[in-house]
């Protein structure tokens, strides 16, 4: 069947409140391949395109969303389940120029390990690519564990169950908009203690494009931002951007006990970012990242 871009699919499948913020209109599965079409906006209120191309993590949202709806539609996940992405990787492979998409960008995906624990599916992993029409503009892969709700309670003790507001660790401060890459203080997601200068995630819980419905726990694309902040700020380079990612979950950040990010040294163009609270290794991520326009002068549009 030909997928239609005419409407959104239902929101509570990539777990967004706002059908504003649902980023796929149409799915399929055929011969055990999975195809979502992808509609991605020409302005947000964090993740705007720059350079007219469009942000690298509305890329990884994308494919972010096709993981939840094909877990839900194809795998038997219930919707009131979390769906946990332990491990996520994403390569931009080609620029995405918000001139060059009509209607023919697809997220593509093939689940090729599965496990099971008493009757039901406790893991799986999908390998997943992008398409602009028939090009391959980003890859990745995704290790997902469903979490019922009563499981979910077992392994969380929630800190602050309806944040309203910025929760900010003594002695720190907002770290400033401009030098992270930002205008809006809201979008900034981090804080910065004024004695030593440690880093925590201290993001604005009224800014709804990162938050769209309530939540314990910060959102994973929460933690890609806080990397990408706390990379810009670590090297100078406010106009950074990922061009690929890995990322490891092992633990919930949580809204009122803040956790630390540190940017580590650089290797063969690769950093490495961990988060930690209490010691404890929440997240750890290996990026490759480029303040490079992705078109040239001669190919960007002049509207």
């Amino acid at each position: 069947m030909s997928l239609s871009y005419a409407s959104t699919v239902p929101r509570h499948l990539v777990h967004r409140r706002s059908p504003a913020d649902v980023l796929l209109t149409d799915f399929e599965t055929v011969d055990g391949t999975h195809r979502a079409a992808v509609q991605l906006p020409t302005s947000h209120r964090t993740f705007a395109p720059v350079r007219r191309t469009h942000d690298s993590l509305m890329v990884a949202e994308a494919l972010r969303q096709a993981v939840s709806l094909f877990c839900h539609v194809d795998h038997g996940v219930p919707t009131d389940h979390v769906v946990l992405i332990e491990h996520f990787r994403f390569d931009i492979l080609e620029p995405l120029s918000v001139d060059d998409i009509d209607d023919s960008l697809v997220a593509e995906s093939v689940t090729y390990d599965v496990s099971y624990a008493s009757d039901r599916m406790d893991e799986l992993t999908l390998s997943a690519r992008l398409l602009n029409g028939t090009h391959v503009v980003a890859s990745g892969t995704a290790t997902v564990r469903p979490i019922d709700p009563e499981m979910f309670s077992q392994h969380r003790t929630p800190t602050m169950a309806d944040p309203h507001f910025r929760h900010l660790p003594a002695g720190t401060e907002v770290v400033p908009a401009a030098i992270v890459g930002r205008l809006d203080p809201a979008d900034v997601v981090l804080a910065r203690h004024t004695s030593d200068g440690t880093l925590v995630v201290a993001p604005d819980p009224r800014n709804m494009a990162l938050f769209d419905h309530t939540t314990e726990y910060l959102p994973g694309v929460t933690m890609l931002e806080a990397a990408r902040q706390a990379l810009r700020l670590t090297t100078g380079i406010r106009e950074l951007d990922f061009i690929s990612l890995e990322v490891t979950f092992t633990g919930f950040a949580e809204w009122g006990n803040p956790c630390s990010v540190t940017v580590d040294g650089e290797s063969d163009g690769v950093h490495q970012i961990r988060f930690e609270h209490d010691a404890s290794l929440l997240s750890a991520m290996s990026v490759r990242a480029t303040s490079e326009p992705w078109l040239a002068v001669t190919e960007r549009s002049s509207r």
